[in-house]
């Protein structure tokens, strides 16, 4: 009778324990306590107070992964093995010391998946019953815990990196909208009126127009090879850059464009190109001086329909530290002229079928709207492309630049 008494106070006593056990993993989890320190934890209550000496803890975070191992001689794999047994049924790993041998193998799940993997076993033969066997249950329930609460600290963090990142991209993208003209003044020789939709949040497309003296006019198209906040930022240092360098150097269109290839190659470190069409209008001569480096060549439509395309340049910017060669273009400019500027994501949109929108196609547009308003161009333009490729997805950022010459 004393016997039995005693071994029902064990028993209440190792419950009680299993109890304290799990209230204590609750309260590091609700402490936000770290992935090593309750992971020591639960080695703590399996190895030092229940007897399980032998343990090898596997979860499935996006691919298998070993968490913990105790009681072993060697090196454990990293990524989970095919199977934990070996042909007669033991279950076992294979470790840089050789075979780890193993009791039981607890599957723990969720939704009849699986979320972890216990390997438990003793590092002594004794009698009775083994502990491993004893406390099955509540090795499982205790990873079960462990593991949820384990993926749900890496989901808080990845959710608060997430958050983090979008308040980046937002502020990327307000500083963004500042540099990119969203109103054009009036002015007596030309009308302006422009399109931009990065295709993530901010991206690495840029045009403007502006002023160097009474007499010239500037207008640019470029384009940074790659996408997100990496090409936003090199362009709004670019577009600085373009700004300044135009204010010294207005007359000489080349020495603009090689100093503003020693920029983009100082900052980009040769990682990055950005693609540029550059021109200055000259209001007295009635002419547009150009270099084209590399960008999509921008069209010139006469009041009649007629086109050309601005192709003289260069290489894009970034690509070498000294440009070969450099070719500049001078076309003069009659009333009702058109020129188009835009990037490849307008022209290279593709429908359903993989067939581009194409130049031909934005050369239409325009030319049956060459007497309308340059709004009313820009407008079409967009809403043609929007037609055309109906629900198949943007893939680069997009800009267009309409310019009517009065």
């Amino acid at each position: 009778m004393a016997h039995s008494v005693e071994r029902l106070e064990q028993r209440l006593e190792v419950q009680d324990y299993k109890l304290n056990a799990l209230l204590d993993v609750t309260q590091g989890i609700n402490a936000r306590a770290s992935e090593e320190e309750l992971l020591e934890q639960y080695r703590v209550t399996l190895a030092e107070n229940l007897g399980i000496h032998r343990l090898v803890l596997y979860a499935n975070d996006e691919g298998w992964r070993c968490l913990l191992t105790n009681g072993v001689a060697g090196e454990i794999p990293a990524v989970l093995e095919a199977s934990f047994f070996d042909q007669g049924g033991q279950v076992r790993l294979h470790s840089s010391q050789g075979n780890e041998d193993f009791d039981v193998v607890i599957p723990v799940l969720h939704n009849e998946e699986p979320l972890a993997y216990v390997l438990a076993g003793d590092t002594e033969e004794g009698t009775g019953v083994s502990p491993v066997v004893k406390h099955l249950r509540f090795i499982e329930l205790l990873t079960n815990v462990l593991i949820v609460a384990l993926q749900n600290k890496r989901l808080e963090i990845e959710r608060v990196r997430q958050e983090a990142t979008r308040r980046e991209l937002e502020l990327a993208a307000d500083l963004q909208s500042m540099l990119v003209p969203a109103d054009w003044p009036r002015d007596r020789d030309v009308d302006v009126a422009a399109f931009y939709k990065p295709h993530l949040e901010v991206g690495g497309d840029y045009y403007d127009v502006f002023s160097v003296d009474e007499d010239r006019l500037v207008f640019c198209m470029a384009d940074v090879s790659g996408k997100g906040i990496a090409a936003a930022f090199l362009m709004s240092n670019f577009q600085a850059n373009l700004r300044a360098i135009f204010q010294y150097e207005p007359s000489d269109l080349s020495k603009v464009v090689s100093q503003l290839n020693k920029r983009v190659m100082d900052n980009a470190k040769g990682e990055k190109y950005i693609t540029l069409f550059a021109a200055v209008y000259n209001r007295r001569g009635q002419t547009l001086q150009y270099i084209n480096c590399g960008h999509n060549p921008p069209v010139l439509m006469s009041a009649d329909g007629t086109t050309q395309q601005l192709e003289l340049g260069c290489c894009g910017l970034g690509m070498f530290r000294d440009i070969p060669s450099i070719e500049s273009g001078t076309v003069n400019i009659r009333p009702g002229a058109t020129l188009l500027c835009y990037t490849d994501g307008l022209v290279e949109q593709e429908n359903s079928d993989d067939v581009p929108f194409g130049m031909q196609r934005m050369e239409e547009v325009v030319r049956e709207r060459r007497g309308m308003p340059v709004d009313a161009v820009q407008e079409a333009l967009i809403e043609a492309v929007r037609t055309f490729k109906g629900a198949e997805p943007s893939f680069d950022d997009t800009a267009l630049m309409v310019v009517r010459f009065k």
